[in-house]
């Protein structure tokens, strides 16, 4: 019976860090932040034991309030749901980093920069969109100008108009050459039918 218990035991250990790496793994992404009118867009790259988190926003006014002129950025933690500061809102800018697993992301003005609770103020809310690697996923992008159509041949689209190009004005000159040795023909039969009838009419005379 005592080895069963251990061997539950070491199971359910197992499943624990099992869930707990795929937790890690999974918060990288982009984040997504909006509300009265502010707009924050970022990233979570996991580097080094932390969760580097920067990024931009735009629509912020400083200062918020009287007292409140600095904005400070916080990851809301997936297991226990503490809110983590990850650093300060400068200028629209932010950049930070974090230890712990985070889902929510949230934008609080403060009156300091340092803080470490949020205060009740928050500007801006959101969260952490996972990056999915799935490559069946991927879809070829479209063939642009300038850009080739196929890897195996080598021929880009704008090299195609370009031949099209250089072909339609093969034609128009082969075209404008027959038109011209036409009239040159047509001149000279008009010429020399003249020089016959003035010669005739030299002769009767």
């Amino acid at each position: 019976m005592g080895h069963m218990k251990k061997i539950i035991g070491l199971w359910l250990m197992v499943c624990g860090l099992w869930f707990m790496v795929g937790k890690v793994s999974a918060h990288e992404g982009s984040i997504d932040l909006s509300g009265s009118g502010v707009s924050c867009k970022g990233i979570s790259l996991y580097q080094d034991g932390n969760y580097r988190v920067f990024g931009r926003c735009d629509g912020l006014v400083y200062p918020f309030e009287t007292t409140l002129n600095k904005y400070v950025i916080w990851g809301k933690t997936s297991v226990r749901g503490e809110m983590i500061r990850i650093g300060e809102v400068e200028k629209g800018y932010f950049s930070g980093n974090i230890a712990s697993a985070f889902d929510g992301v949230y934008i609080t003005a403060e009156k300091d920069g340092l803080v470490r609770k949020p205060s009740e103020r928050q500007v801006v809310a959101g969260k952490v969109d996972y990056f999915d690697f799935d490559k069946s996923k991927v879809a070829t992008p479209p063939a642009q100008a300038g850009v080739p159509a196929t890897a195996g041949t080598g021929v880009s689209v704008q090299e195609s108009s370009e031949k099209a190009t250089s072909t339609a004005g093969a034609v128009v000159g082969k075209i404008l050459t027959s038109l011209l040795v036409i009239i040159l023909v047509i001149v000279g039969l008009v010429i020399g039918a003249s020089l016959i009838f003035r010669s005739r009419g030299s002769v009767s005379a």
